[in-house]
């Protein structure tokens, strides 16, 4: 059996089973995330001297993002209800919950349990934002204040599914986030599905993305093991729109069969849990792009004004009445997004912020890179989850450099870093808090636009969109200009060194399996680990 399936037409393999989810088993354990045919090191091994068949000029349209407007037919293939309907059959709670249901109890957690507050929880069982809050009765999220409750808290009554309806729930684009993929290979990249509601007024858009982590079935291997996910996505660029449609269909609900992938459309590929063969930590995420605010906020504000991200994970919980199970979508802090006000004097009582401001030192190197290149500012340290904050939101309580401006403590410290790097009349404190503000969600949307990072280098204006993908379908110039392009040099850099089509090098077959013990992030093969 060999790896190298479907170099090119890697949208046979498996598709047989399409058709009909019920009858995944006949193509393999569709129910495991990770390994699927029984491929084996010595078997990738062998394999290499096959020579890569993918090509090595991409169309990053074809091959990084396919959106409704460049490819309306693969978004067909993308019902949010197929989806959701994907997840429940892999987790095995079909007899206990539907799509529907999964998702008005998800966005339910926006309500509170109050039943005298203006937005009321719709399920008891159901998570609510109010059902963990501290001293001050503030509703807390990864051991940090959030806005609750949120407008959001109506789709708990609504209908996603309807195109007819105002809240529908609209496939938008399919992403390739490859370049993701950590360089001890522990997986091979994120692949996500965006979402858009119909109705995408001020204070009435919301926006889902769907952000799977694939599981490397050889990480053993390392990243060489990867290499038929990338032709698979480098592959996209030659083919029509129905046999593209035909081929994303294939990897997300079934997998690279004969490679030992699994389906990216798996439950555990979500999960708030450590798992895989290596035991690697951390899985992918459900975010929100949220826009409707508060209740009782005044509906003619602007985008700027409401605008959250928050993250949730797949958690499959035995709360029946016999102890069946179901799935919950679980409110997670939001992945590398330091909580505000740890850069400012305030809590100075608190050792987390001792803490942070340790772990925050460590990350002046990364964030300051003499590079003009916007993709090699990174954020390194101080992103365990400790530390990150439960929203994101487009004010300043994320933005860094405000939240530093009294905090004189740091700004000494940092500056004093920025000396013992020789960088000090390069950079500024300020200049590394705006670039820190980069990293996090709400600075790579919104706050970071058009602000000067230190050593001439300017974040790009985002323009009026706000998110990189809007409801029409429309990319963002930061996305076009900047983000694709590097996706693109990192996935064909990866092609071209694999050009012999190794997928398993002996040396790198001997290798230890990543430790799962560090907080820290592993690089990844673009760098950030973020946009």
């Amino acid at each position: 059996m060999h790896l190298r399936h479907v170099s090119k037409f890697p949208f046979i393999a498996g598709v047989m089973c399409v058709a009909a989810s019920a009858s995944l088993a006949a193509c393999g354990d569709a129910s495991a995330p990770g390994a699927l045919s029984g491929v084996g090191a010595e078997e990738l091994v062998a394999v290499g001297e096959q020579a890569l068949s993918a090509p090595l000029d991409i169309d990053p349209q074809r091959s990084l993002i396919l959106t409704k407007v460049t490819d309306p037919m693969a978004m067909t293939r993308f019902p949010l209800d197929f989806v959701l309907n994907q997840l429940i059959m892999r987790a095995g709670t079909g007899g206990q919950q539907d799509a529907l249901s999964l998702y008005r109890r998800w966005w339910d957690f926006f309500n509170t349990r109050n039943p005298n507050d203006d937005a009321p929880a719709q399920f008891l069982d159901a998570q609510h934002c109010d059902d963990n809050v501290n001293s001050a009765g503030e509703a807390l999220v990864g051991g940090f204040p959030i806005q609750c409750p949120r407008r959001e808290g109506r789709l708990a009554a609504s209908d996603p599914f309807d195109p007819s309806s105002p809240d529908f729930m609209e496939p938008l684009a399919v992403v390739n986030r490859f370049d993701l993929a950590p360089l001890d290979g522990s997986h091979c990249g994120e692949y996500r599905i965006i979402y858009g509601k119909k109705t995408a007024g001020f204070a009435d858009r919301n926006l889902i993305i769907v952000e799977a982590q694939l599981p490397n079935p050889h990480p053993e291997c390392g990243l060489d093991a990867c290499l038929p996910v990338a032709e698979f996505w480098a592959n996209l660029s030659t083919l029509n729109g129905a046999d593209r449609a035909n081929a994303l269909e294939t990897f997300f609900t079934v997998g690279l069969v004969d490679a030992g992938f699994g389906p990216v459309l798996h439950p555990d590929n979500f999960a708030d849990a450590v798992h895989g063969p290596a035991g690697h930590r951390g899985t992918g995420q459900i975010r929100t792009n949220q826009f409707m605010g508060a209740p009782g906020a005044p509906r003619t504000i602007q985008d700027d004004q409401v605008w959250q991200l928050h993250d949730f994970k797949l958690v499959k919980v035995f709360d029946g009445f016999a102890g069946e199970p179901r799935l919950v979508f679980k409110p997670v802090a939001v992945k590398e997004n330091p909580f505000g006000k740890l850069f400012s004097p305030n809590l100075d009582n608190d050792p987390v912020k001792n803490w942070f401001m340790n772990d925050f030192i460590e990350s002046v190197d990364k964030l300051t890179p003499l590079s003009s290149d916007i993709n090699d500012i990174q954020l390194k340290g101080s992103t365990q989850d400790v530390y990150n904050a439960g929203q994101s939101s487009a004010d300043d309580s994320n933005n860094y450099q405000v939240q530093l401006t009294n905090n004189f403590d740091l700004r000494a410290r940092i500056g004093a870093e920025l000396v013992r790097l020789g960088k000090n009349g390069i950079f500024s404190a300020d200049d590394v808090a705006n670039r820190a503000t980069t990293q996090s969600c709400a600075g790579c949307h919104r706050l970071s636009s058009g602000v000067s990072l230190g050593n001439g280098v300017t974040w790009p204006a985002q323009g009026t969109t706000f998110t990189h993908v809007d409801e029409s379908g429309t990319l963002s110039t930061t996305l076009t200009g900047h983000f694709l392009k590097h996706r693109e040099t990192v996935l064909e850099a990866y092609l071209a060194e694999h050009a012999d089509g190794s997928t398993c090098a002996p040396a790198a077959a001997l290798a230890a399996p990543p430790s799962a013990d560090s907080d820290e992030p592993v690089p990844t093969l673009g760098g950030s680990t973020t946009h």
